[in-house]
């Protein structure tokens, strides 16, 4: 509980206060040290933050660490694929290939009843996670938070799906009774590290009005007068971001990995719930002044949330570690993406394609822009970072431009056919059923994902 208060002072520190802040000039790209092997790898994805926005207010001095990551390393739009599904999404970045080879073709499968609709299972997926094929190459990874991560996939190392951190950190009381440890515990790897997960989340509970009020301009009692359920919706997702933060501080500095990826997503859901209110104008329905006051900041604090999140993160690995930032998609609210013509925007019509890629370490050009990149291109470009062959029959390319020449000579990227070979994922047709699919479920309803 020490550990968590701690975790809490920093983050509310953050999002209450604009952070002062020295932007290194630039160095010329050579001048970067060089490492003599192949450094440690960190993904940190943060879930639908959108370029304009996340470079504004980096500008203000309100997202700090994206800002100092942008100055020590390259950065620029991250496209993303139409139709902006984030399970889709996430598993593109995660394989460097497309839905069409990966099979990961939205949040639900359907069924001739619609109540049994099951959410996606990684047992669909047709293809290698870079999990996976980092751990045939002996690399440890470390895993959490990711989506279309249960059932944990079997690596050289640890991986904590979604499905736990979601939910371990509802209320207690809220626990489904099939919610079990034993099942629950599929979404590990291995399942021996059950009690280290259950003692390291933060629960809904525990996040007290005093957080509430630091995203809203008036007090938690008005905004449940306002906006009972996005009120408490807004203190389920901080728990399961705070969550995903505790479980890296506690495994990335008890296991550290040469491979690290952890998932956020309260930016996305946040920007769905609050959208309407920090640009009324969009929305199609008459909001009360009232609402507009007390929920109209919340977008933009949560961003800066997500920076400190990202600040967190970075503290726990190496100076050495090459840092890549991350979004699936970006977001346009209400008036939909570009070329939206129509009624209002909801669902996945809010998203928009530009995303955000920053990439950060020894060896990454310093102040340098990344021009025509895709959600593709990650799972290539982790891999030439990592000093291992990047396949021909991936969809995306390694992103060479960020890397400086000096690196280049000493690392030059080079090619195999194809790492699926041997043992490989299910690509199953039949989603694996999970404790949590209702509240998966339940959660995409009222994002206007599914029916």
């Amino acid at each position: 509980m020490r550990r968590t208060i701690a975790i809490l002072a920093v983050v509310l520190g953050v999002v209450a206060v604009a952070v002062v802040f020295y932007v290194r000039r630039p160095a010329p790209a050579d001048d970067v040290p060089i490492p003599a092997a192949p450094s440690r790898i960190l993904i940190v994805g943060i879930d639908g933050l959108d370029w304009s926005r996340v470079n504004r207010l980096a500008d203000e001095g309100r997202m700090p660490n994206v800002a100092r990551m942008r100055s020590e390393g390259s950065s620029g739009i991250l496209h993303s694929i139409r139709p902006f599904v984030s399970p889709t999404i996430w598993t593109c970045i995660a394989t460097g290939k497309t839905e069409e080879k990966h099979g990961i073709s939205g949040f639900v499968v359907n069924m001739p009843d619609p109540a049994d609709a099951s959410p996606t299972t990684s047992n669909m997926r047709k293809v290698k996670a870079i999990w996976q094929i980092l751990s045939a190459a002996e690399r440890c990874v470390a895993v959490i938070g990711w989506l279309v991560t249960y059932p944990a996939d079997v690596v050289n190392g640890y991986l904590i799906s979604s499905h736990v951190t979601l939910a371990l950190s509802a209320k207690r009381e809220a626990r489904a009774p099939n919610q079990t440890d034993d099942w629950l515990s599929e979404g590990i790897y291995p399942r021996s590290l059950w009690s280290e997960v259950a003692d390291n989340v933060y629960h809904e509970e525990d996040v007290g009005d005093s957080i509430i009020e630091s995203f809203i301009d008036t007090s938690v009692d008005r905004a449940r007068q306002e906006e009972k359920v996005r009120t408490s919706s807004l203190a389920k997702f901080y728990a399961a971001d705070m969550t995903s933060l505790t479980l890296a501080r506690h495994f990335f500095e008890t296991r550290p990995a040469d491979f690290s990826a952890v998932y956020f997503r309260g930016s996305d859901i946040t920007s769905h719930f609050f959208w309407r209110f920090m640009e009324p104008e969009s929305w199609k329905k008459e909001l009360s002044a009232e609402a507009i006051e007390t929920f109209s900041p919340v977008v933009e604090r949560y961003y800066a949330l997500a920076d400190s999140l990202l600040g967190e993160v970075v503290k726990l690995v190496g100076d050495d570690t090459y840092v890549v930032l991350l979004s699936d998609h970006g977001f346009a609210g209400h008036r939909g993406y570009r070329g939206f013509e129509g009624d209002v925007a909801v669902g996945i019509e809010m998203h928009r394609e530009d995303g955000i890629i920053f990439v950060s370490g020894p060896g990454i050009k310093r102040g340098g822009s990344i021009a025509g990149a895709s959600v593709l291109d990650v799972t290539p470009t982790v891999l030439a970072l990592a000093g291992l062959p990047v396949a021909r029959d991936m969809d995306g390319r390694p992103l060479t431009e960020v890397m400086s020449s000096t690196f280049l000579e000493r690392y030059p990227v080079v090619y195999i056919d194809t790492y699926e070979v041997g043992d490989g994922p299910d690509g199953d047709l039949t989603p694996i059923e999970s404790p949590v699919d209702e509240e998966i479920k339940e959660m995409l309803r009222s994002l206007g994902y599914i029916d």
